[in-house]
């Protein structure tokens, strides 16, 4: 037998390689994240650098080079009992492995066989696949392997196995297998309790086993769950779910179904509230008007942000057609799967003749084909949806499309600017927009502070404006945290963004409401050119834009999320460090305020008060009198630095002049102990109405 062919390379849990039924020992944790990105990109040559970058991001050591070259050394002596799969040369290094040796692989292979038998309609072979694929699992992926490579693949991976333990349990009740999935769902819900579709799941089997009040119990406890968990009510599908089984909806009930694959028919919902786009909706509307009153084909391509409501906008457009429309969503499941988006949505006979089953589609009547969400579609069927663009030139059919600005690729670039058709781009909500969608979502008047807040907080974006005024709803303060929901919106948004780049972001949003790079730099410890490529990346992804030489975030709700990653003790900590250094370098005093009053009452390091004394003259009004009013917690003043202190918030309250800024700071910050009191009183006996404008 072939020594390399009985080499095995376990990176979904056990060790990682093994030779026949015993493990090879690797090394320690680094030299193993070499192994497994080489491992994941088997049979490819892998540069130097790229190894890098895999295992130690932007801040490698020194002697990396000849860490890796010492690294590969010893690998390459603990895999010669399987001969020499790790090939050294002057670029790089490569596994020249069969990727049926490696889990990964296998996993990935499968899952493409479960999409495939999906499009042919064959639900058991989709099953077979499926599970074929989550066997190769025996443990954590890439467990204890550092590196930030290994740490993005791990996220990967770890979201393509709950996506296919959902389609699993998805298929399984498809096919009537409902009662053996009881047991298998209650466990998954337990793990992951957020995942919304696991319980809509578990609720139907419970209810095909005939379970009602089971199945009525289990919505109980998921909806307890997700409200402890995420301080939110469930989906709307979950609810509607809740109601069918109180109503014993006999559609509900398991429907045997023929193995044949149908073209997907399922379309949004016509939103039940729309507001503002009237010029966009019209252009696309006059498209539609030429498709169906004279039968004249087009194509509209439709830019938008995430969360900018592409498809409530084209639910709404086309709300006139729905029986016309067919309407596909690719994803990043989809795109693993060649042509998948076209088999979705003409059916497989379109994968053997395009251009025969759209010209029998529309013998029929005028048609309208939507592909949403392009920036996922595999090559393949980009290049088929080109083909439908020259098909409307002759045939009654709208062709729309829509995509992301990211993750931006040369395909989707070269294939929009190819276009003909008409290029609709979505705008963000301007404040009437923003007051209107107030109006017809909440029950009472939120006032125009709040409006004005939340246009300028979300940058006018449909979906995050959604959240924000469900939030304010239940009464509740605009949540940033980790765990709230409006978080989460956006970091879904933010997902493809390398973690590098997330990584600078995080320590960007610490530095207030704008910033340079060299600000950047100082606070992450980085070479501007290692901060480079993220700043890029950032600009690209239009998370940050500049204004002249500084940089801002386009949308500050994302810089709150951002600052929010980091933990609040660190954060009142990073603050000070980074005003203690623009403190240093001379930066302008307000500036420096600026990050000293997002610590708050966690105001600890020495050199403070000194600082604010020496440029208590330079501060403008508001943030002088803050922060003085914070420096009063301070235990560690001296007496001296009390008094000094206390003159000058004196000087600030009781100005002869009584100026309108030192009343507004007056009226608007409480009392402090033990020195501010007394004098917000004193300041309020003297000039209580406020200050005089004559």
């Amino acid at each position: 037998m072939d020594e390399v062919s009985s080499l095995t390379v376990r990176l979904l849990g056990g060790s990682p390689a093994r030779h026949g039924d015993g493990e090879i020992a690797l090394g320690p944790a680094q030299r193993q994240a070499v192994f497994a990105t080489l491992a994941l990109r088997a049979g490819q040559l892998v540069s130097r650098k790229e190894i890098i970058d895999a295992v130690w991001g932007e801040r490698p050591p020194d002697s990396a080079t000849g860490i890796v070259y010492t690294y590969v050394s010893a690998l390459r002596r603990a895999l010669e009992p399987v001969g020499e799969p790790l090939v050294a040369t002057r670029a790089g290094y490569s596994l020249d492995l069969p990727k049926q040796q490696i889990d990964v692989h296998v996993f990935e292979a499968e899952l493409e066989r479960a999409r495939a038998h999906r499009l042919a309609g064959a639900h058991r072979r989709e099953l077979e696949s499926l599970r074929s694929a989550l066997g190769q699992w025996r443990g954590s992926a890439l467990n204890g392997i550092p590196g930030p490579f290994a740490e993005s693949q791990r996220a990967r991976l770890n979201e393509l196995r709950m996506s296919a333990l959902e389609r699993q349990a998805e298929v399984a009740l498809h096919l009537g297998g409902y009662r053996e999935l009881v047991g298998e769902l209650a466990v998954l819900v337990e793990r992951h309790p957020l995942r919304e579709g696991l319980h809509r799941m578990l609720i139907t089997a419970l209810f095909r086993s005939g379970r009602q009040a089971e199945a009525l119990a289990a919505f109980d406890r998921a909806r307890e769950t997700i409200i402890e968990q995420s301080g939110l009510e469930p989906g709307p599908e979950l609810l509607a779910l809740r109601q069918r089984v109180l109503d014993d909806d006999p559609a509900l009930h398991h429907q045997d179904q023929p193995e044949r694959h149908r073209p997907t028919q399922a379309l949004p919902e016509r939103p039940s509230t729309f507001v503002g786009r009237e010029f966009e909706l019209g252009r696309i509307r006059r498209h539609l008007s030429a498709l169906l009153d004279e039968g004249r084909g087009g194509t509209v391509w439709l830019d938008g942000e995430a969360g900018s409501g592409k498809s409530a906008f084209l639910a709404e457009a086309l709300a006139t057609a729905r029986s016309r429309t067919r309407w596909v969503e690719a994803d990043e499941l989809t795109g693993a799967v060649p042509l998948s988006l076209i088999a979705d949505c003409l059916g497989g006979e379109a994968l053997n003749d395009l251009g025969k089953t759209v010209t029998e589609l529309c013998e029929d009547g005028p048609r309208v084909l939507v592909f949403e969400d392009l920036h996922w579609a595999d090559e393949e069927s980009l290049l088929a949806w080109q083909r439908l663009h020259r098909f409307t030139a002759h045939l009654p059919l709208l062709l729309i499309g829509s995509a992301r600005p990211l993750p931006r690729r040369r395909t989707l670039d070269v294939l929009r600017s190819r276009l003909d058709g008409e290029v609709v781009s979505l705008p963000p909500f301007d404040g009437p927009a923003v007051a209107a969608l107030a109006e017809e979502t909440l029950a009472r008047d939120p006032g125009e502070d709040f409006l004005g807040f939340a246009a300028e907080y979300t940058a006018g974006n449909a979906g995050y404006l959604c959240e924000l005024f469900a939030e304010f709803a239940d009464g509740r303060e605009p949540a940033t945290s980790p765990h709230s929901r409006l978080a989460a919106v956006v970091e879904d948004h933010l997902a493809t963004l390398s973690v590098p780049c997330k990584r600078t972001l995080n320590s960007a949003a610490l530095l207030g409401s704008s910033f340079t790079v060299a600000d950047l730099t100082g606070v992450t410890g980085r070479e501007l050119r290692a901060l480079i490529g993220a700043v890029e990346e950032a600009l690209a992804a239009r998370v940050l834009e500049a204004e002249g030489e500084r940089l801002r975030f386009r949308v500050p709700l994302v810089r709150s999320v951002f600052a929010a990653n980091t933990p609040p003790a660190i954060r009142a900590v990073l603050h000070q460090e980074i005003a203690a250094t623009m403190a240093g370098s001379g930066a302008p005093a307000d500036r420096v305020a600026e990050q000293l009053l997002q610590v708050g009452d966690e105001l600890t390091a020495r050199w403070i008060p000194q600082w604010l004394l020496d440029n208590i003259r330079v501060l403008s009004t508001g943030p002088a009198v803050e922060l003085l009013h914070l420096l009063s917690h301070q235990r560690n003043l001296t007496e001296e630095q009390h008094q000094s202190l206390a003159g000058e918030l004196a000087a600030l309250l009781l100005p002869e002049s009584g100026t309108a800024a030192s009343w507004t700071a007056t009226r608007a910050l409480g009392p402090a102990q033990p020195w501010c009191a007394p004098l917000h009183a004193l300041a309020r006996v003297r000039n209580p109405t406020g200050p005089r404008t004559s």
